[in-house]
């Protein structure tokens, strides 16, 4: 469920966003933590000052009505572009960041992890609309936490091993 958030005069808005859930803004920031194969993608406009945290947990939806499209990269990729563009932003000025993938869990195997599989699926749903991602902070074994300054993208990455990243 998209909520836009927005704040008064002096006043900071911070938005926890869920797994298998998004939110767009206009200002204040939107945070979100747990990243172990799920993603966190900030699509914004920074010529608009409008940004959106998606916390998808796998890659296709193929079909599955009975779940939120959120929970999937392609699907809430879809749904959050509308919502963003709804809320005010340009879609040919939108920009993309990704962050998460890791493969927290080993299986022993050598196929390719949930991780990269969502990593792949994020890729290809930005370029099919034409959107270019500008950061990324990915792949690896090590959680993350996500902030987005809603106004200018600014994303800031704390992976569990301490390593911190702005994108």
């Amino acid at each position: 469920m998209a909520r836009l958030v927005s704040k008064r005069a002096n006043q900071t808005e911070r938005t926890k966003v869920s797994i298998a859930d998004y939110a767009v803004a206009s200002d204040g920031s939107l945070t979100t933590s747990g990243l172990g194969s799920c993603l966190g993608i900030v699509i914004y406009d920074s010529n608009e000052h409008i940004s959106s945290l998606l916390h998808p947990m796998l890659p296709h939806r193929n079909g599955d009505s009975s779940r939120l499209p959120e929970r999937f990269v392609d699907s809430g990729i879809d749904r959050t572009i509308r919502s963003i563009v709804d809320a005010g932003a340009d879609e040919s000025t939108l920009r993309a960041k990704i962050t998460g993938g890791a493969a927290v869990i080993d299986f022993g195997g050598d196929d390719e992890s949930i991780g990269d599989r969502n990593v792949r699926a994020a890729h290809e749903t930005l370029s099919t609309h034409g959107i270019p991602i500008v950061g990324e902070e990915v792949g690896g074994d090590r959680g993350r936490t996500v902030h987005v300054e809603a106004e200018t993208g600014v994303v800031t990455v704390k992976r569990t091993d301490g390593v911190n990243k702005t994108l």
